[in-house]
């Protein structure tokens, strides 16, 4: 069987926890080309996300205005 998630190479022969274990994922080591890749990818990704939310809450937030004035919501009524 494939041991694909090995705990025992995170731990040094008498038991204490491997502090120079640093290649622990796929796309490669510490300070691999891929962990770069990987984080400027996940930070234009939260940034778009972000925009499209706010583009999203903006067109809500319009749509509700234009539905309010056309009821009549925001008409100045004499005292």
């Amino acid at each position: 069987m494939f041991n694909s998630f090995p705990y025992e190479t995170w731990l040094n022969p008498d038991g204490t926890f491997n502090t120079e274990l640093t290649d622990f994922w796929t796309w490669g080591g510490a300070n691999s080309t891929g962990t770069y890749i990987l984080t400027v990818l996940g930070c234009i990704l939260m940034v778009a996300s972000l925009i499209g939310w706010v583009l999203l809450e903006k067109s809500k937030l319009e749509r509700q205005a234009s539905m309010l004035r056309a009821a009549g919501a925001f008409e100045t009524r004499p005292p």
